[in-house]
């Protein structure tokens, strides 16, 4: 009798957990044949512009721009500049700026200064970090980054002082500490 129960029993709890539950989530009709096409999600949103699209069987996507769709210098980069090319500020920045949809404005004699430099090697490598602030950092804290968005193009114009030199930040003196 032993024998006959353990396997009745087992039947049971597994007939148990394969029970049918209804589906109470309401079904709409296909948009097409393919899996990957985009549906529209039902909502209470506009219907003629929803915010959010059915795309495949799991997955909602929104058609809101991004942030770095609508400001292209908030986009977040992360650069390696070739240290091969033994680049100057100005090769830095067309670097950076390559795939970004902006250019570097024509050199003037002002920024002429800038452009010459050699680039740091402490800015061969940046980011994660937003663009626009990998610009600023290549140019340093003399300069101020100024941008044409007509153009889409970067410009840099020199910080105005009262002297016409940028101020010194003061050293502390838990700044001078050696680190390990």
């Amino acid at each position: 009798m032993e024998r006959f129960f353990t396997p009745a029993c087992l039947l049971g709890l597994l007939s148990a957990c394969t029970a049918q539950i209804s589906n109470t989530m309401p079904t709409y009709p296909e948009n097409g044949s393919g899996s990957n096409q985009a549906q529209h999600s039902r909502g209470t949103a506009e219907e003629s512009h929803p915010a959010e699209l059915r795309y495949g069987r799991y997955t909602l996507v929104s058609t809101e721009p991004t942030t770095e769709q609508r400001d292209l210098l908030a986009q977040i980069i992360d650069v390696n500049i070739p240290s091969n090319l033994n680049p100057s500020v100005q090769d830095a920045l067309q670097y950076v700026l390559k795939r970004s949809g902006y250019s570097l404005c024509p050199d003037t004699a002002a920024v002429k200064v800038l452009f010459t430099r050699p680039l740091p090697t402490a800015h061969y490598r940046l980011g994660p970090i937003p663009l626009r602030s990998a610009l600023q950092v290549l140019a340093g804290p003399a300069w101020q980054l100024t941008t044409d968005e007509i153009n889409r193009s970067v410009c840099f114009e020199q910080q105005k002082t009262e002297a016409g030199v940028a101020p010194i930040t003061p050293v502390l003196p838990h700044q001078l500490e050696a680190r390990p």
